[in-house]
């Protein structure tokens, strides 16, 4: 990060996790990303920072978080250069 983005290193990181249904995942994109077998109950990591709510790092992965699904940057609807694990 520091190399790539110095400006974000300092920041406040905020982690949140949440249980959700890919039936209930809002953008799309990320939506058609989730492979069929994985269309039950998903856990979500939400990685953002203080003033940064516009931009948030999103990890997706199986309901027992032990498979990475996809990990991507959301710049206010935005879908940034998501990463597909599966």
């Amino acid at each position: 990060m520091e190399e790539h983005h110095p400006h974000l290193v300092w920041k406040d990181w905020k982690v949140d996790v949440r249980s959700l249904s890919a039936n209930d995942i809002r953008n799309e994109e990320i939506k058609a990303s989730v492979p069929n077998e994985f269309q039950g109950e998903l856990t979500c990591w939400v990685f953002l920072y203080d003033g940064g709510v516009s931009n948030v790092v999103y990890l997706l992965q199986d309901k027992q978080g032990l498979q990475d699904l996809g990990i991507g940057l959301l710049k206010g609807d935005e879908l940034i250069k998501p990463i597909c694990f599966v």
